[in-house]
């Protein structure tokens, strides 16, 4: 698959393309993480054709994938960063890094931005990094990302509908081979709030401080929603098949 898309990649770029954007870890899109191969590839025909790369990393950078930026598990890196979410905690704030070649291309007043150098957020956001290191959350954020898959891929051995468990840090995608939204509800239920992105994958975006007690909290609880709800579904299933006249009646409808 990844030689395919870097094939596709190459196959698509040439000197009228002036930039390329990756998320580095897909969030919206299923919690995909970018192949080594294709940021390669991606680096690599940004440099021949004198592009920029630029990594989004508004939801996986600033720590969530147990490093201060996902691409540095690469050994290239990118033109541009593009960094937000967590950055003041939830304050409204973003900011670009950029390697000092494009930095100098960029004088005062050519980029503006609505959410970002506010006096608040960015005081907020000094907070959020000295919190990040002096607390050695990056390690917190590793280990109990470590013990949920662990606790994930158990639970994959049990319930079969679950197909893949991917991601990295404390940013982690649950494919399922059905829709994620009655999970979601039977969760919200528990007390649990997660949510799914594509209909079929459920993401889970715990907390930088979550702590090893509440790692095993959420799958002692997860379990319980994978099992009420798979049974709910079969029952449902079972209901259906009993009355086709029913379900044929209200298909005409």
């Amino acid at each position: 698959m990844a030689a395919r898309l870097a094939a596709d990649l190459e196959a698509k770029f040439d000197d009228t393309v002036c930039g390329i954007f990756l998320e580095t870890v897909q969030g919206e899109g299923g919690i995909y993480p970018v192949s080594e191969e294709f940021w390669n590839r991606a680096r690599a025909l940004a440099t021949q054709h004198g592009a920029l790369l630029i990594a989004d990393e508004i939801q996986c950078g600033l720590g969530r994938t147990g490093r201060y930026f996902a691409y540095q598990k690469f050994p290239s890196r990118p033109d541009i960063v593009l960094i937000a979410k967590p950055l003041a905690a939830g304050l409204p704030l973003g900011a670009i890094l950029t390697t000092e070649a494009v930095a100098s291309r960029v004088s005062p007043g050519m980029h503006g931005t609505t959410f970002g150098g506010g006096p608040l957020a960015c005081a907020v956001a000094l907070e959020f990094l000295e919190i990040v290191e002096d607390e050695k959350l990056l390690e917190n954020i590793r280990a109990r990302g470590a013990e949920l898959r662990e606790g994930l891929g158990k639970l994959a051995s049990r319930f079969n509908f679950i197909r893949e468990i991917r991601g990295e840090g404390l940013m982690i995608g649950v494919e399922l081979s059905v829709e994620g939204a009655p999970f979601v509800s039977e969760a919200m239920q528990r007390g649990l709030l997660i949510n799914y992105t594509h209909d079929f994958t459920v993401r889970l975006l715990p907390p930088f401080v979550i702590t090893r007690a509440q790692v095993r909290e959420f799958l002692r609880i997860f379990e319980l929603v994978l099992a009420t709800t798979s049974q709910q579904a079969s029952a449902s299933d079972s209901g259906k098949s009993a009355n086709p006249g029913r379900v044929a009646q209200a298909a005409a409808r």
